[in-house]
């Protein structure tokens, strides 16, 4: 028995991919290593975890294609640490780019022990809920504080340099505002130099100014000490957002409706009970949402502030609430007058009912920021039920899930149309003209990559690259070697069919030998073409051929057909009928078929 020819082993691999891969996972060692995989991967929270298990680390290095340099552990270990975030990391610069696929794929240096079980919809979205609140960017009311800060909060991490910063008008407006500075006034030649004289001599041009607006400005964005790692520090990533909000007066956040009716709840049932400013102060529930009425928010206020403001009421006009040109606390200790009504004070209807009426509709600062117990519910409640969401649909018909999911990224789910998040949803992120990437605000293009159902359907709330990808991978790579151990015809075939729609360049093709050896060969070009200039080899390609059809299905496949063709002609297979043919109504011949030089003939170039 021998081998059916190139182009027909090709095309009965490539008819029903699927079956093709289930065939592989059927082999016992195939099955064994991939259950071992699976039922341990998970458990790995470190990169000493992962290469010290060398059943684990060697089918993770087969799936990228690296089992070769399985034993080159301290390189790995050093790719792995340096993650892929830095675009001069040591993955990001090594041309095989196999290596920074891997490391993305076990982004350790990101994910730290969450590295294995990251997903989008859960770990991202959680974190970014967190950051919200912290900055303020769901406050209802403030559209524009809201997509300025989405905008901030998503884009902050690609800006590597100076350039980059003063490139993008309205990040560095944002920039600037967070420490009292107006872009729109500074002259930029001005801002620059700024910038480049950074903190660290005492005469930079931004420390010998008296203002030290600039100075921390510089501080935050400290790009001569810090270099392209600058803007992944907490001083950019959360403290020039919350600086920004806090500038405009946008502290707070508005929380869900539920909240609101749990708080007015508990202030009607046991705001009769308070007597005195010691029996308010002792209740810090109560205390917040009374202070929050009135636009204060009693975290940031000190106990004794609030206790002068209140002993000192406000029927002497120089008392230490009137005194203040914010009138907030002359409205606060108006309601709460205990110097004026003593224990009576609770029993009024400005505390009885104006109170919560103000609490709950007339706030201008957002109401109240949600509480630490608050957060800790509704994202318990949001990572336990999060995963049973299979589709669009089941994010929409839970509101409590979808008001979570939405606020994480700067949306208020009561201002923005749910047919609009159904279409941002629907068509994903990986069209550039989908209905996420064409909105202005790139908070919904983030939303649409965290619940990316275009993409990955049912599995989109659940999928880690670590997990079940990985294993996809390592079913493709065993494919392909299986393939190749009857015919390395079809394993080039099978390989470039799975890489060409990465392909973004002709020096993407002449980096990697085994995607260079297919066009060689489908365009006829003899081995030896390789040791030219490799402008010129690149040059030569694209007259040949047109780049984009390699991401077409059809115009690939007449490709792969060529090439499966030629290569059959160049290293022809045995006379000898393989026993497979039976399977077919036409007995196949090795060599060149009838049929092979039918579609050679039909080939376009």
């Amino acid at each position: 028995m021998t081998l059916l020819n190139t182009f027909t082993s090709y095309q009965l691999i490539t008819k029903d991919i699927n079956k093709s891969i289930d065939r592989i996972e059927q082999q016992p060692t195939v099955d064994r290593d991939t259950k071992y995989y699976l039922a341990n991967i998970t458990k790995v929270k470190s990169i000493d975890d992962f290469v010290n298990n060398d059943r684990l680390f060697k089918y993770a290095m087969k799936a990228y294609g690296l089992e070769d340099m399985a034993y080159a552990k301290a390189f790995m270990v050093k790719a792995l640490k340096e993650g892929v975030t830095n675009p001069s990391s040591f993955a990001n610069k090594l041309t095989d780019k196999r290596y920074a696929q891997f490391v993305s794929a076990f982004n350790f240096a990101a994910n730290g022990a969450n590295t294995t079980v990251y997903n989008k919809a859960q770990q991202l979205v959680t974190s970014n809920y967190a950051l919200q609140v912290q900055i303020g960017a769901s406050q209802s009311g403030f559209s524009y504080y809201q997509s300025e800060t989405a905008y901030y909060v998503t884009n902050i991490s690609k800006v590597k340099s100076i350039d980059d910063l003063m490139g993008d008008s309205r990040l560095l407006t944002y920039a600037m505002a967070a420490f009292g500075l107006d872009a729109t006034t500074e002259p930029a030649a001005t801002v620059r130099a700024m910038l480049e004289g950074g903190v660290s001599d005492p005469n930079s041009p931004a420390n010998k100014l008296t203002d030290k607006s600039y100075a921390n400005f510089v501080s935050a964005f400290n790009f001569v000490q810090y270099g392209d790692q600058t803007t992944t520090r907490t001083d950019v990533q959360q403290a020039v957002p919350s600086g920004y909000m806090s500038g405009a007066g946008l502290t707070l956040v508005k929380p869900s409706a539920q909240y609101i009716k749990g708080e007015a709840d508990y202030y009607a049932a046991n705001i009769s009970k308070v007597k005195s400013i010691d029996d308010l102060m002792a209740d810090k529930r109560l205390l917040t949402f009374a202070m929050a009425s009135y636009g204060l928010d009693a975290s940031t206020e000190t106990p004794q502030q609030i206790r002068t403001m209140l002993s000192g009421g406000v029927s002497d006009p120089n008392s230490p609430a009137n005194k203040l040109t914010d009138k907030r606390y002359a409205n606060f200790v108006t309601a709460f007058n205990f110097a004026q009504y003593g224990d009576q004070t609770t029993s009024r209807d400005a505390v009885q009912k104006d109170t919560p009426k103000i609490y709950t509709t007339e706030s201008a600062l957002g109401l109240i920021k949600p509480n630490a117990d608050y957060i800790k519910s509704e994202t318990a409640y949001y990572l336990a039920n999060v995963t049973n969401v299979k589709s669009i649909d089941d994010l929409m018909a839970d509101s409590r899930l979808y008001n979570y999911a939405l606020s994480s990224f700067g949306l208020d789910p009561a201002k923005v149309s749910k047919d609009l998040i159904r279409s941002v949803l629907t068509g994903g992120i990986r069209d550039p003209n989908s209905v996420a990437n064409k909105m202005t605000n790139k908070a919904y293009a983030a939303l649409a990559g965290a619940f990316n159902f275009e993409q990955y359907g049912e599995a989109a709330t659940t999928i880690n690259p670590a997990q079940q990808p990985t294993v996809d991978k390592y079913m493709r790579q065993s494919l392909e070697e299986d393939a190749g151990k009857s015919n390395e015809g079809v394993r080039l075939a099978l390989y470039f069919q799975r890489k060409a729609p990465d392909i973004t360049s002709w020096y993407d093709v002449l980096a990697d030998t085994a995607l260079a050896s297919v066009v060689r060969t489908a365009l006829g070009l003899p081995d030896s073409f390789a040791t030219a200039d490799i402008d010129k080899q690149a040059q030569l390609f694209e007259q040949k051929l047109d780049l984009s059809d390699f991401t077409d299905p059809v115009k690939l496949g007449k490709f792969l057909t060529r090439f499966t063709s030629m290569y059959e002609m160049n290293n022809p297979t045995s006379s000898t009928v393989s026993s497979i043919s039976v399977l077919f109504a036409k007995p196949v011949t090795s060599g060149i078929s009838t049929d092979l030089m039918m579609a050679m003939q039909k080939l376009k170039f």
